[in-house]
């Protein structure tokens, strides 16, 4: 399954970004990439996802991208998702964001909350979720089976064993040929063609947003780095992902954590040690209310389950593939 998981799909992916009408493809791989190491485990069983997490996750991706890319100091673009008009998704977030300053406020309105949701589902039923495994007009069911699409995703066997371990290759093809696909849309080409790499607009967390966490992590750590435990100067901080960015490259407010620099740059991209581990579950239990009312209201996704089942898939992979450990 893993070998006809990167011949069939991936290799659509690759030579696929001519054809598609829009980036719902890349936002439904991502996804549920990411829902099977949130709701999954490492078995070769088949895993029932829900369309309510799938149009979550493609409000995630998309929220951050429904802002205009602001380039030359003067001009702004927001990105257009397809070929012909704007994706409809992005449309509905556009209008949502004059309302809502951050994705959790709109969460808290459960009422519009829902009814985005609601809207989300239908379009990823009928669009992404429909076309995937389409290679030349013929469907290749080696995700999931279409017949079997109506209330819930049905990943069959062996597919979330798969996307749990090619995990770090999914995102990083994908988000490649996303960014790609942006920059060569007809739409988007005469003012990107020349512009530096997209990335860090698509999808890494603002600057503004990570000063914010840092303000909120520098109270609930009394100022004291994560990992030495010493006493950090105001500006030799920096927030770090515990469960580094390039392993799973989605914020949710557990996941931060204050260091100093020098802890900073020597952990990197590594993941901390056993013990720094159980410190980092330990300050999740304790201060879970403190995190979901203060950093919620930041923008980010604040489920310390979710958080938590991250953290064990990152470090059962890490053993199985003899990653190097930050031991502090």
């Amino acid at each position: 399954m893993g070998h006809s998981l990167k011949k069939s799909g991936l290799r659509q992916t690759r030579y696929g970004s001519g054809s598609f009408s829009s980036t719902y493809k890349f936002a439904l791989l991502i996804s549920l990439s990411r829902l099977a190491i949130e709701k999954g485990q490492d078995s070769c069983e088949g895993l029932a996802l829900e369309y309510t997490d799938i149009a979550e996750k493609f409000i995630e991706l998309y929220w951050k991208q429904a802002v205009p890319y602001t380039f030359n100091d003067e001009g702004q673009l927001i990105l257009n998702q397809n070929n012909d008009k704007q994706a409809e998704i992005v449309n509905q977030i556009i209008k949502l964001r004059k309302i809502y300053s951050s994705l959790e406020l709109l969460r808290r309105d459960s009422e519009e909350w829902l009814t985005l949701l609601k809207e989300v589902e239908c379009t990823v039923k009928k669009m992404p979720v429909r076309y995937l495994q389409n290679i030349n007009g013929q469907n290749f069911e080696f995700l999931y089976p279409l017949d079997q699409c109506g209330k819930q995703l049905i990943l069959l066997p062996q597919v979330m064993y798969c996307l749990r371990q090619f995990s770090e290759i999914i995102e990083e093809l994908c988000q490649k040929r996303w960014i790609d696909y942006i920059r060569k849309n007809s739409t988007n080409a005469p003012i990107l063609n020349q512009l530096p790499n997209l990335e860090q607009f698509m999808f890494e967390p603002s600057r503004n947003q990570l000063n914010a966490v840092a303000s909120v992590l520098v109270e609930l750590q009394e100022c004291k780095c994560f990992y030495c435990n010493k006493k950090m100067r105001k500006g030799s901080y920096a927030v770090d992902h515990f469960i580094p960015w390039s392993l799973y490259p989605s914020d949710t407010g557990h996941n931060f954590v204050l260091a100093d620099s020098s802890c900073n740059s020597k952990k990197s991209n590594l993941l901390a040690s056993d013990e720094f581990l159980q410190k980092w579950q330990e300050r999740n239990e304790e201060q879970d209310l403190v995190i979901v009312d203060r950093i919620s209201v930041l923008g980010f996704l604040t489920d310390k389950e979710r958080s938590h089942k991250v953290a064990e898939w990152a470090y059962t992979h890490a053993k199985e593939n003899n990653y190097q450990v930050w031991q502090g």
